[in-house]
């Protein structure tokens, strides 16, 4: 069993390295956009307790048209966010990026991979059933629909914080 030490997004190039693994679930790290992604796959099917064989390379791969590129758009143009990559089992990989949680709060040479999940879904607001989820200033969206004022209210937010 292999595990990618890194990965290299499509868009911009941006590398993120591999902070914490456990079989075939990581994390991976940018310092410069402090931005993290959690890789997930489903190990065991719920239905028949088989030992699935998807890999980390599988969660990419599965990322399929143009649900890679919003991927790779959530991870490279926004800062300090937290990503969850998740590939169910035998279907397309599906992703929830949280622009609210900043990778900082969460960043621990001690936790798991597991630790990271637990602490992501704890910091999400009651999920909607969409394939590409998108939460920002504590509202949940399908990925795109994020309205315009709600962007200008984070830029600002973000601004704030920066002069701070």
């Amino acid at each position: 069993m292999t595990t990618l030490k890194t990965i290299t997004l499509g868009l911009e190039g941006t590398e993120f390295n591999q902070i914490a693994v456990d079989g075939e679930n990581a994390v991976y790290y940018n310092g410069e956009l402090n931005n993290l992604i959690i890789v997930r796959t489903d190990a065991i099917n719920d239905e028949t307790l088989s030992k699935n064989d998807d890999t980390i390379e599988d969660v990419f791969g599965y990322l399929v048209r143009d649900r890679f590129d919003k991927f790779c758009a959530s991870a490279e143009y926004f800062n300090n966010s937290t990503i969850l990559v998740h590939k169910p089992w035998h279907t397309t990989t599906d992703f929830v990026a949280n622009y609210d949680l900043n990778p900082k709060t969460l960043l621990s040479p001690n936790r798991s991979v597991k630790g990271y999940t637990r602490a992501f879904n704890i910091a999400c607001p009651e999920l909607i059933p969409y394939k590409l989820i998108e939460i920002m200033n504590g509202k949940v969206y399908q990925h795109g629909e994020i309205p315009e004022s709600v962007y200008e209210a984070y830029d600002a937010k973000l601004e704030n914080n920066m002069g701070a």
